[in-house]
């Protein structure tokens, strides 16, 4: 009985280091508009403390961890901009072991790209553009992760607006060298993103709305031209049923600018039309498959856009014509918006 006792003891005493152990809350510091030496260290032990156990392989640990290195962000903490400072500093210190190409815990990497995302500064932001380009980042998931990070900063609205501007050209040239859609599909999203930064004055709103439509085109005819210069099927072509709609209620918000949705408009429509020709065309695309659907998927949202382009519409579906194998008449619809381009 004694020996039960001293182990039950010892238990209960580990149990209490543990506990002991968890870096304790930072909320009330980091709501201070000074902060003292003491307060920066507790930032620091909490940052190290929780990156850390990112690595942990228990469900449980990690979604903990996780959530404590984001509950400083919270809406009821009000953390400040001196205090999102330092404790971007120290996460950035702590993520460095998670993110090198040399840790084989993607799940870690994720995690630690997800909490940097909250922070909405230049600092996290240039992690994110690291890890969301090809050329230096030849991880998917940290590509994807880093791609949605940067439309969750854009939106915390930290930025200042030459920022955001930079940021959102350097992802277009991402789009450019992308080879995996639901990379892309996401890229696409952040840029569509700085439409909606909070707390802007009206000519920067206008601004970065114009800049946003503008990025779209571009990088949507430079994908689609690639795409139907490939030889075969094309995988990047799944992105595009994300893409052509999300283009499209952007489109067809009312307090969009009609110039700027006739600008991108005319920009997308040579290439829309070509898309959907080279579609219906393409005999390497197995019917029956999921990428027939994507492709199918995407000819019909591209007449959809060609159609507002022209102010023509008609009874005819697209995707109907698709499910069927008729692409005949779809080819004499590519005939009949040629001529009315």
């Amino acid at each position: 009985m004694l020996n039960l006792r001293i182990i039950a003891l010892i238990f209960t005493l580990i149990l209490g280091s543990a506990a002991f152990a968890q870096p304790r809350s930072i909320t009330k510091i980091v709501s201070k508009s000074s902060i003292d030496e003491d307060g920066e260290s507790k930032i620091q032990k909490y940052a190290t403390g929780w990156a850390e156990l990112l690595l942990n392989t228990d469900a449980g640990v990690l979604e903990e961890a996780h959530d404590k290195l984001a509950s400083p962000f919270e809406a009821d903490v009000r953390i400040t901009p001196v205090a999102r400072s330092l404790y971007g500093k120290y996460l950035k210190e702590s993520f460095q072991p998670l993110l090198a190409s040399t840790n084989e815990n993607e799940m870690a990497a994720v995690n630690a790209l997800q909490i940097l995302s909250l922070l909405g500064t230049e600092q996290a932001c240039g992690i994110l553009l690291n890890h969301a380009d090809t050329t230096t980042e030849n991880r998917d998931a940290l590509r994807l992760w880093s791609s949605i990070g940067l439309g969750t900063s854009f939106l915390t609205g930290e930025l200042q607006t030459d920022r955001v501007e930079r940021y959102a050209k350097l992802i277009s040239i991402y789009i450019s060298k992308e080879q995996k859609w639901f990379v892309l599909a996401r890229q696409f999203d952040s840029i569509a993103a700085i439409q909606a930064i909070p707390r802007l004055d009206k000519s920067k709103r206008d601004a970065l709305e114009e800049l946003s439509f503008e990025l779209q085109a571009s990088s949507l005819v430079k994908l689609l031209d690639s795409i139907v210069a490939t030889d075969g099927s094309d995988e990047r072509v799944q992105a595009l049923p994300f893409i052509l709609p999300s283009i499209l209620l952007q489109l067809i918000e009312p307090s969009v600018d009609e110039i700027t949705k006739t600008e991108t408009l005319e920009t997308m429509l040579p290439s829309l039309i070509a898309f959907v020709e080279y579609a219906a065309q393409n005999e390497a695309i197995e019917e029956g498959t999921f990428l027939h659907g994507s492709y199918g998927g995407a000819a019909h949202s591209a007449s959809l856009l060609i159609t507002r382009a022209l102010g023509t519409g008609g009874d005819t579906e697209v995707i109907e014509l698709w499910n069927s194998g008729d692409y005949p008449a779809i080819l004499e619809l590519v005939q009949q918006w040629k001529a009315k381009q």
